[in-house]
């Protein structure tokens, strides 16, 4: 009996679980469960979240996951266009630890019995860390894109406008590529899971993203979302 056997009871018993974690969330009629593009993003959570869960269970440390925190963030953002309260997240959480909570006995009935309620504890504290740091950047994101844009200045004496006061017809300087990239992001994507989706490199996505927010006078992903997509919001 070790770490290891219990981490790997853990991953085998992860189907299961997210289907456990489906079906209660569809019971509750919460939309992440409901609508299909947020079920897909809602179980890429999860599964990473049961995945962490492991790791650090079998190494005994802390999971050390990149990009955790732009995805959840970006996700955050993303829940606005979609119309879906940032409390289903929060309640999404508790479900999903629910549904883990058999998985989590059994997985510590692989360690000897006096550390079974050691290791159950342990796991529960990486998931409230673990889910706890994605709510955070969640939330974050949300309010950012939810937060109404200060009303564009008057052009000054120069006749210049300020970066922010973006025409309709500025979106037309964007290139075919540029669009279907910020169509990814507004999908909640990650840029490896953009150079994925289009066999290009994270380094061509970042080039395009660059040359998008230069010429709609932004900075973020957030900000790309409130200039390109603003009926959703």
């Amino acid at each position: 009996m070790s770490r290891q056997a219990a981490a790997q009871q853990l991953r085998t018993a992860a189907p299961a679980v997210i289907e456990a974690y489906r079906v209660e969330l569809q019971r509750l009629g919460s939309p992440l469960a409901t609508r299909d593009d947020a079920w897909q993003q809602c179980r890429y959570q999860a599964q990473n979240i049961v995945a962490e869960c492991a790791q650090s269970l079998e190494s005994g440390r802390p999971a050390e996951v990149t990009g955790v925190g732009e995805y959840s963030r970006l996700l955050g953002a993303h829940r606005v266009t979609q119309r879906i309260p940032v409390s289903e997240s929060v309640r999404a959480a508790e479900v999903l630890w629910e549904a883990m909570r058999e998985a989590v006995a059994d997985a510590a009935a692989e360690m000897p019995a006096g550390q079974r309620h050691s290791v159950q504890q342990e796991i529960s504290t990486t998931f409230r860390t673990v889910t706890g740091a994605r709510l955070y950047q969640g939330i974050r994101g949300y309010e950012e894109a939810a937060r109404p844009e200060a009303p564009a200045e008057r052009p000054g004496p120069s006749g210049l406008k300020e970066q922010g006061d973006l025409e309709p017809q500025a979106l037309e300087v964007l290139t075919s590529r540029e669009r279907e990239i910020l169509e990814a992001v507004r999908e909640g994507l990650t840029n490896r899971q953009i150079s994925r989706r289009f066999e290009i490199t994270e380094a061509t996505v970042k080039r395009h993203l660059h040359n998008a927010y230069r010429k709609l006078g932004i900075s973020s992903r957030v900000q790309a979302l409130n200039k390109m997509f603003p009926e959703n919001r």
